[in-house]
């Protein structure tokens, strides 16, 4: 078990260094933890600088500055001339005056790789200015699809991720994952925003929100029903890793794979309290993952105006068209037109099965063999240990560099690009050597291929029988009353902005329309 953060902090900084912490972390429950916090922080600017400890604590007042962190206060004293010449300045006034989070430094001027996120995020610095555009909207509206469309052009994505629920964490987040990759040559960037952080002293979305500057944005929308079908449906891309010297019988694998999906009508569990019902009720009262983009977009107070796409748009035969005129507006390269069949296959085919990696072992030699959807296949990168790994980690570097290294071996083992349209065969770089020089270790590898590539598509088919449906969310509602009417009002106010802007695109949907009209005669 890892130790906690304040232990780290304990060992290294002594008892103070700990105590800081505990105090700035607990700080926004107000009482003596606020009290300290601010004893704190008064003390430590004393120390720094007497001569202007009261006029610098003042400030810190005004602007709602509370920490302890002796880093940031360090470098909050020694810009305090600098801060107070912008704050006085025409063009603060100017651009800045009725902000409600104003950047106590010149953003223009910044240095961006001589301040840390920590101390940004204190100063209200707007995220580094170094990617493309924004992209934001609710969770199960078809982010994998959009994103793996964008992905094939050479996009890559600076998402949030689950980090506590904190804003504070969020921005670090993105700032690094920004900063750290400012000189990729071969790709574009964008920030994608998911996740709804509310507005309140502990998490502060509002701050967040409004520290990501104006850039062109993609604002994806999708029928409420059919996007609480898929949150209730949704299973990560995990990749699971079997040694095939355990696997006496190839039908065993299928154990492996019976229970990664929660989507089934027969087994909607992924956990012992994650029932079809309570996954429902989760979804429509939680606000955090779906159902929250006019609550976003009010908090996303530099932006105007975006890019409205329904995921209708992005599936089948019209994806490629879209993601063509998404390049011309937004400036990144078009796809290609070998591109154009994969394009159109659906995203969720074998999300609950692959990827799948198969450890085969020849005397004292060990090789790895992952089966992948070659939808998920981007010109070098094959994000072999995990599908969305580039997506919520701070390593894509480290993912493009090692992926790169990955081979598709289909066709030098069977004579053909892919097995049932979709299923390939990688194999790291450093195996292929082992593999090909081997005859008996080749021999076994491409027999049991054989014997476990048709049951993959096998359970492919049995978990798509039993998939939800848009008509088993609207017949469940209707047998809940209470939790229908419940669920009308999070979705009005969820689709607030898009009904002042496009309302055409809300009576286009097809579900939610006979969602209405059964709330209609349930009243």
């Amino acid at each position: 078990m890892g130790k906690s953060k304040t232990f780290e902090i304990l060992k290294q900084n002594g008892i103070w260094g700990a105590l800081e912490h505990i105090i700035d972390k607990k700080a926004h429950k107000g009482g003596i933890y606020a009290l300290l916090q601010r004893l704190m922080m008064a003390q430590i600017l004393r120390k720094l600088d007497s001569a202007h400890s009261n006029e610098m604590i003042l400030f810190c007042k005004k602007h709602h500055i509370y920490t302890t962190n002796p880093t940031f206060l360090k470098y909050f004293a020694k810009e305090y001339d600098n801060i107070k010449l912008w704050l006085a300045s025409q063009s603060f006034l100017e651009k800045y005056a009725n902000h409600p989070y104003p950047p106590l430094l010149n953003p223009d001027t910044l240095d961006y790789e001589q301040i840390s996120p920590q101390i940004a995020w204190e100063l209200n610095i707007p995220l580094p200015p170094y990617y493309q555009f924004l992209y934001f909207g609710s969770h199960a509206t078809g982010n994998t699809g959009l994103e793996n469309l964008i992905q094939r052009c050479g996009g890559l994505s600076y998402y949030q991720g689950d980090v506590d629920d904190r804003a504070k964490a969020a921005y670090i987040t993105l700032f690094t994952l920004i900063m750290e990759h400012t000189d990729l040559q071969d790709y574009f960037s964008y920030i994608a925003l998911r996740n709804y952080i509310p507005h309140n002293k502990k998490e502060n979305g509002e701050k967040l929100c409004a520290l990501i500057p104006n850039t062109p944005s993609i604002y994806l929308v999708r029928d409420p029903i059919s996007a609480l079908k898929s949150a209730c449906s949704l299973t990560p891309c995990r990749e699971v890793y079997v040694e095939m010297k355990k696997l006496v019988n190839p039908e065993d694998l299928l154990h492996f794979l019976q229970n990664r999906g929660k989507g089934d009508k027969e087994d909607l569990r992924i956990a012992e309290t994650d029932t079809f019902a309570h996954l429902m009720e989760y979804f429509i009262k939680d606000i955090y993952y779906c159902f929250h983009d006019t609550q976003l977009w009010d908090f996303l107070i530099n932006f105007k105006e975006s890019i409205i796409l329904d995921m209708a748009e992005i599936v089948g035969d019209r994806a490629f068209e879209t993601i063509h005129t998404l390049t011309k507006q937004l400036h990144f390269p078009p796809p290609k037109p070998e591109d154009k069949e994969i394009f159109a296959m659906g995203i969720s085919e074998y999300q609950t099965i692959l990827p799948l990696t198969l450890e085969f072992k020849s005397h004292n030699q060990v090789i790895a063999i992952t089966l992948m959807d070659r939808v998920f296949c981007m010109d070098k990168r094959k994000y072999i240990f995990d599908y969305n790994s580039q997506r919520c980690s701070s390593y894509h570097k480290q993912a493009l560099e090692e992926n790169a290294n990955y081979k598709d071996i289909t066709f030098s083992l069977f004579g053909q690009t892919c097995f049932y349209d979709r299923i390939i065969l990688c194999i790291h770089s450093k195996d292929w050597a082992i593999l090909f020089e081997n005859e008996n270790l080749l021999g076994l590898v491409k027999k049991r291929l054989l014997e476990i590539i048709p049951l993959l598509e096998k359970q492919k088919e049995m978990k798509n029988a039993k998939k939800l449906t848009e008509k088993d969310i609207l017949e469940y509602l209707k047998s809940h009353k209470d939790l229908c009417l419940e669920a009308k009002v999070v979705f009005e106010k969820h689709l607030t902005f898009l009904a002042s802007v496009r309302p055409d695109i809300i009576e286009s949907w097809k579900y939610y329309q006979e969602f209405l009209a059964m709330c209609e005669e349930m009243s």
